[in-house]
């Protein structure tokens, strides 16, 4: 890539942005929420007929409604005042779990938000989804709690920090992917932590952003790179990466522009609908200041060339992606599966029965752990990767 397509400069942020709502559109918010409960109920009494709920546990149809008619029915500003701030978040989810609230402030506005007591020996670095519109959520956080005992009751003390960083309006593309390479580079050079104890994990738009810094080291985007040249992290994970914002697959083989078969065949399955993530997606790319030419491969992975990963293993010893096979992502997993695998032969996929869009979080939206029983597969595989990760097995 020449360097006249290259970003230089810092991000410009303007807080003032986030969440803002004329008094209608407040009033309104409030309305639909009041509608909440009588979605639940309706989705209860219909679950034995209905094939995205009839299988859950009663808890999970009670959550999973909840979260699709929200993601569903709330444009982005609304979400915002509904779901509140990453810090706010994670301040009430430490108070909560009587844990200690550690943000490290960085350079250019990202910030590190530490899940326990701060440790750097080994750690993993986590990037929140949420589309780059609404903040990190108490379940997301609460999961990877327990992967963590889960890693402590087998001996293995594993940090994990979460990566703030600024969402859209504040800024644009390609601030997240800025902010993260700086905390990164933060927490190479100050911290000192090593690269090969260091996992890169996120989900949906934070698999996303995994996979941009992933490209930013192999294609450097900034000049001069963040990211120190020659590192080579432990592992990548990506759950329910959104890999694909345009939901079509323009690659080889394909001779029209339709949407991905699993946008429309999952739409009614899903926690997150077609139309939403669509939204989302063209919200991201309208925001880039070079979304069909420089951002495009970073931003939409599943159409960069061929090659674009070869050399992976050079920055990232173990890759490891997810997707539900009744999310409307599937077909762009798969696809972002298949392009990374001629290039990493360490890399994984697996493809969860029955899974929704980040399927084991909204166990910890309603619960204190995974539900049981058999339905949830993907949560052991995660906790066994990490742990494999680490352990060089």
């Amino acid at each position: 890539m020449s360097l006249k397509n290259r970003y230089s400069t810092p991000p410009r942020l303007d807080e003032s942005k986030i969440g803002v709502l004329s008094f209608p559109q407040y009033v309104w918010m409030k309305v639909k929420l009041m509608v909440i409960p009588l979605v639940i109920a309706r989705e209860i009494l219909l679950s034995p007929f209905v094939a995205r709920s009839k299988n859950l546990p009663l808890k999970r149809i009670i959550g999973d409604s909840a979260f699709r008619f929200l993601a569903d029915y709330f444009p982005e500003p609304e979400l915002q005042q509904v779901l509140g701030t990453s810090v706010g978040v994670y301040s009430t989810w430490a108070r909560k779990e009587n844990l200690p609230i550690t943000i490290e402030e960085l350079e250019d506005g990202g910030r590190l938000m530490w899940i326990g007591p701060k440790t750097t020996e080994k750690m993993l670095l986590y990037c929140h989804g949420g589309g780059y519109i609404f903040a990190i959520q108490i379940f997301t956080i609460s999961f990877w709690r327990y992967i963590q005992l889960q890693l402590e009751k087998r001996g293995l003390k594993v940090g994990i920090a979460i990566m703030s960083y600024s969402l859209i309006p504040v800024s644009q593309f390609p601030t997240p992917l800025w902010q993260t390479s700086r905390a990164l580079q933060h927490l190479l050079s100050v911290e000192k932590v090593k690269p090969s104890n260091l996992v890169l994990v996120g989900d949906s738009a934070g698999g996303n952003l995994v996979s941009q810094v992933l490209s930013s080291m192999l294609h450097p985007l900034f000049d001069p790179p963040i990211i120190p040249n020659g590192t080579r992290i432990r592992g990548a994970y990506m759950m329910s990466p959104w890999v694909s914002l345009t939901g079509v697959y323009t690659g080889e083989g394909t001779t029209n522009n339709q949407l991905l078969p699993s946008f429309t065949e999952n739409n009614h399955c899903d926690v997150i609908g077609r139309d939403a993530l669509l939204s989302g997606g063209k919200t991201v790319l309208e925001g880039a200041p070079n979304p069909t030419t420089t951002d495009y491969p970073y931003l939409e992975p599943i159409n960069a060339p061929y090659n674009w990963f070869q050399g992976l293993p050079d920055v990232a010893e173990r890759v490891f992606i997810s997707t539900g096979d009744a999310e409307c992502l599937r077909d762009a997993d798969r696809l972002f599966f298949e392009k990374i695998k001629p290039f990493h032969k360490e890399t994984e996929f697996f493809e969860h029965e029955g899974g929704v869009h980040n399927d084991p979080f909204f166990d910890f939206q309603v619960a204190d752990g995974p539900l049981g029983g058999k339905r949830q597969s993907l949560t052991p595989k995660i906790l066994e990767w990490v742990w494999k990760c680490f352990e060089g097995k």
